[in-house]
């Protein structure tokens, strides 16, 4: 009888185990989701103010305590000075950050495209991420054409979409 009842115990454990590992599986959603943020000024900035204007959209989920967020800047600046203009662009959207400490490192690194500070913290959630960097590719229409982006795979991303556009 004992080993019966460890059995059931093992198995259900396994069981939880299971269905907690299924859970946190990242979504695979084909729109972009649009959030809004009420910047330190008042303004409130949403994604869909870039999204769907006629540009791809690099979206940068980041923070500035971030160590591999802070990593891609180099490499995301270069991208910008390269393809920015009327057909691409990147916005950045600081998670799970302060928007001084995020400003800091704005000023920093010298980023120059736009940030939607103060990204609200069900934002992650919705688009199926917990860890960050996270970068996504949104087309003209609002489609996510790439997802969880890192180092080379990001400007292979914008390469692809942009020069046999």
């Amino acid at each position: 009888m004992r080993i019966k009842a460890l059995v059931i115990a093992a198995a259900s454990l396994l069981f939880s185990i299971g269905a907690w590992a299924q859970d946190s599986t990242p979504k695979k959603i084909d729109k972009y989701i649009d959030f809004k943020a009420v910047q330190p000024d008042g303004t409130v900035l949403r994604l869909s103010d870039f999204v769907g204007k006629g540009k791809y959209i690099l979206v940068d989920f980041w923070a500035s305590w971030c160590g591999p967020c802070r990593e891609e800047i180099p490499h995301l600046k270069d991208l910008w000075y390269e393809f920015k203009g009327d057909k691409f662009d990147i916005v950045g959207a600081p998670v799970f950050d302060k928007p001084e400490n995020t400003q800091e490192t704005v000023d920093e690194f010298k980023i120059p495209w736009k940030q939607i500070l103060s990204v609200p913290e069900s934002v992650p959630e919705a688009y199926g991420f917990n860890y960050i960097p996270y970068i996504i590719l949104i087309s003209p229409d609002g489609t996510i054409l790439e997802r969880d982006l890192r180092g080379e795979a990001v400007r292979e991303a914008v390469k692809k979409y942009l020069i046999t556009k």
